[in-house]
């Protein structure tokens, strides 16, 4: 793979190195923005069209069912994303990220062609790890992107742009199932997942490098060209200013494990394994399943998801605009509130049996999408794209990208072979406390980080630590004289 994101890397960078110049202007900032988010289209997709897909494939001649098997054709995915996620990140600070975009476009379009020509669980489940490649290199390096190349005062909504596109994948994936219901081809279904892939490439021409990343790599002048297009010459000159002097710091190639970085860190685990333990992806994979199971025909249960995805998607549009005007820290606690309530509600549902009533369910999972995607959702993303000081941003947004995935494929695995050993009403139970252990945990180590500057939460970052360690220094001195 290292060797794939070097040619392309010579290939991207080609054209800068021939001029000698910055390129003569920057793309319209709608333009960079969309292609440098599409990404998330593509994993909110491959997300989508195995939900509806699972039926069907569960029926095909050579695909025997469990809830081991279940498990492994859904969280297969996660399990690649676990290696894309941790080698995307140390890629792109060496080669830049829009080489190892493009690589992670092809990536895309082979898994999605291999997935669709499967010919046994075996074959499919390593497809599925193939492609999980491409979803976890995208879910760790289009937030990055995206944070580098917002100015502070819409970076939250901007990148947040990224959740909007993973949820308008999922709904395509939805509606592509439901196109294809009649037919059951659930191969057709995987296949067009290459489809985005393709429009990424495509417009890979027109999406310029971070400039952060050109800075650190000595490359000011593009740098300064990109930044004028998207903020004001003042605000480009400051920027500039602000990345160059947190660059002039000596990296170390164990500075993750520093102790200024250390909150850093503890926030990039904490938060991607609690997005997991809302229970958020248990109704987003398996809400066919789920609705099947409370005794819903299939066709049914399409169309209840496809609801279930344009309420998401909608949630989604407001959420944006709240993030820079409510704040990360805020939304975070409202949502696993709100989210253990929902939850709450869907397991008293599930309890009822077949007096269960499928719309109450329904308005329940709704009211738990809304309170997801308004909050959680997109800032978790806008979160982890700015926490991390620059030097190590690709590397440290690898490992919150790995532990993502590795919570993603415990509870995708998981939740099949729970339902069936705890039943439904417990494992939602489960979730529960999974939203209030969040609460709690945002509660204590997220700090706001509304309208700064990525230089600024790095500054931040290291006079919190100088802070503690006068306050240790003072204590020792303290100590020894009394």
């Amino acid at each position: 793979m290292t060797n794939s994101v070097s040619a392309a890397a010579r290939a991207a960078d080609q054209p800068t190195k021939e001029a000698g110049t910055p390129h003569p202007r920057s793309p319209r900032p709608a333009v960079i923005y969309f292609f440098g988010a599409l990404g998330g289209i593509l994993f909110g997709y491959e997300t989508g069209v195995i939900a509806g897909a699972l039926t069907f494939i569960q029926k095909t001649p050579g695909f025997p069912a469990s809830a081991v098997t279940t498990g492994l054709i859904v969280g297969g995915i996660a399990g690649g994303a676990v290696f894309g996620a941790l080698v995307a990140g140390r890629l792109a600070d060496r080669f830049g990220r829009r080489p190892v975009i493009f690589v992670i476009g092809l990536i895309y379009i082979v898994g999605s062609v291999a997935c669709a020509v499967a010919q046994n669980n075996t074959w499919l489940i390593a497809a599925r790890i193939f492609l999980g490649l491409a979803v976890g290199g995208s879910s760790s390096l289009v937030p990055v992107y995206l944070s580098e190349m917002a100015p502070a005062r819409t970076r939250g909504r901007l990148a947040g742009l990224n959740q909007l596109m993973i949820v308008t994948g999922l709904l395509l994936g939805y509606l592509t199932n439901l196109a294809l219901s009649g037919s059951g081809d659930w191969r057709t279904m995987l296949a067009t997942g290459a489809a985005p892939a393709v429009v990424l490439i495509a417009g890979l021409k027109l999406l310029p490098e971070s400039p952060r990343w050109l800075i650190l790599h000595g490359r000011e002048e593009e740098a300064r060209a990109l930044l004028a297009g998207t903020r004001s010459a003042e605000e480009a000159d400051r920027d500039i200013a602000a990345i160059r002097e947190v660059t002039t710091h000596t990296p170390h190639r164990r500075e993750l494990l520093a102790g200024w970085i250390r909150p850093a860190m503890i926030i990039g685990i904490g938060i991607p394994i609690l997005t997991q333990y809302t229970g958020l992806n248990i109704v987003t994979y398996y809400a066919p399943t789920i609705f099947e199971s409370l005794g819903l025909p299939h066709e049914n249960a399409l169309y209840f998801t496809i609801i279930l995805g344009t309420v998401k998607v909608l949630s989604v549009m407001v959420g944006l605009q709240l993030i820079d005007r409510l704040g990360r820290r805020f939304l975070f606690l409202a949502g696993s509130a709100a989210m253990a309530v929902s939850m709450s509600w869907m397991a008293y549902e599930a309890s009822r049996g077949d007096a269960m009533s499928p719309g109450a369910m329904l308005t329940a999972m709704s009211i738990m999408f809304v309170s997801y995607s308004l909050t959680w959702g997109p800032v978790n993303w806008v979160v982890l794209g700015e926490i991390f000081p620059l030097r190590v941003r690709g590397a440290a947004m690898g490992v919150a990208g790995m532990v993502t995935w590795l919570a993603t494929l415990g509870i995708t695995f998981g939740f099949p072979v729970m339902r069936d050993a705890w039943g439904l009403t417990n494992t939602m139970i489960f979730f529960v406390g999974g939203n209030i252990l969040g609460l709690l945990f945002c509660k204590v180590f997220v700090h706001e980080t509304r309208g700064r500057t990525l230089e600024e939460i790095e500054e931040d970052l290291r006079e919190r630590y100088d802070r503690k360690q006068q306050g240790k220094s003072a204590q020792s001195e303290n100590g020894s004289t009394s």
